[in-house]
């Protein structure tokens, strides 16, 4: 976790024991093992915060901003709930590759759209994975 990434860890956990305590009838010592409970459903295993790589920080983000809508109401955690996505489309904007050509491929593919960019995280997934091989393959020719 990068340092900026460990800041907003620990911000989001301090509003989100802070929802927990004072709307959830939580006391501070069960909050923090909820903490651990949270870890463990976003992820499927224990896992502490010194550890989380990038995925897993997504995850985390997205339950903390689910239990933030209860304090909040909805605003700027849409935002976090599409972290993934947006990751996934920075890395393939990263290919190098030319916009043409990647809506071309989409709409090539199971997808049969071009807007790649409005394909969910599982879709996005996979296609990133085909235009990795698309990028390998152009640049060995």
């Amino acid at each position: 976790m990068t340092a900026a990434q460990n800041k907003k860890y620990w911000q989001m956990w301090g509003r989100v024991r802070k929802a927990l305590t004072e709307l959830g009838d939580f006391s501070k010592a069960d909050a923090d093992a909820e903490r651990h409970a949270i870890h463990f459903d976003a992820l499927g295993q224990q896992k502490s915060s010194k550890d989380l790589k990038n995925a897993d920080i997504d995850r985390i983000f997205d339950a903390f901003s689910k239990i933030l809508v209860l304090l909040d109401g909805p605003g700027d955690h849409d935002r976090a709930a599409r972290q993934p996505v947006a990751r996934l489309i920075w890395a393939i904007d990263q290919l190098g590759l030319d916009e043409p050509y990647i809506q071309a491929i989409c709409l090539d593919s199971e997808f049969k759209t071009s807007a790649w960019r409005a394909l969910d995280e599982r879709q996005l997934t996979r296609f990133r994975y085909t235009l990795t091989r698309a990028s390998r393959a152009l640049k060995k020719a």
